[in-house]
């Protein structure tokens, strides 16, 4: 004799296939995709343009040391040294570039190629990506127009300026003290 178990009286435990068609058609079909709007932050960063470094060792290194002491983070230390280095070339880049600011305007020149098997002059750090506002690139950007020289040159020469005046400026805090 089989023993087939009695439906329970409670009707909140009712079995899925038991739902009656008048339940299954209040259920509506199930569907993967969400009604109504879906509520999307706005990404900070989108203003600003993702660079790509390929920055010397040696700088590198000193970059670090720098960030530790200064407790500033790499993203304002790039600006302040792409912008004084524009500062100071002759004739001086503009400071601002109308908005808004063309694609090509932002397009960076590359380093001429070395041949292969040849080796760099300096060793390089692993690549870093810092994102730089719009305007700081195009300057980037028309310095190396200017200079004549792709982007790996001038990011390293601004960055080695930039940290050359910094510690003259620390050594000289320091000795007034």
């Amino acid at each position: 004799m089989s023993h087939t178990p009695e439906p329970s009286q409670d009707s909140h435990l009712a079995l899925f296939d038991d739902l009656t068609t008048e339940q299954q058609q209040e259920a509506g079909p199930q569907s993967t995709r969400r009604s109504g709007s879906r509520r999307v932050r706005a990404v900070r960063w989108t203003g600003l343009a993702p660079t790509s470094i390929y920055l010397y060792q040696h700088l590198d290194d000193r970059l670090t040391t720098a960030l530790e002491e200064d407790g500033r983070g790499p993203q304002e230390a790039w600006e302040l040294a792409i912008n004084a280095y524009c500062d100071a070339l002759q004739p001086p880049i503009k400071t601002e570039f109308p908005e808004p600011i063309k694609k090509a305007d932002l397009a960076l020149p590359r380093d001429p190629s070395q041949m292969p098997g040849t080796p760099r002059a300096y060793p390089v750090a692993p690549l870093a990506t810092v994102r730089l506002k719009r305007n700081t690139r195009a300057r980037l950007a028309a310095a190396c127009r200017q200079e004549a020289m792709g982007g790996m040159a001038v990011l390293n020469d601004a960055m080695e300026a930039y940290l050359d005046e910094r510690d003259l400026v620390n050594v000289d805090e320091d000795d007034s003290e």
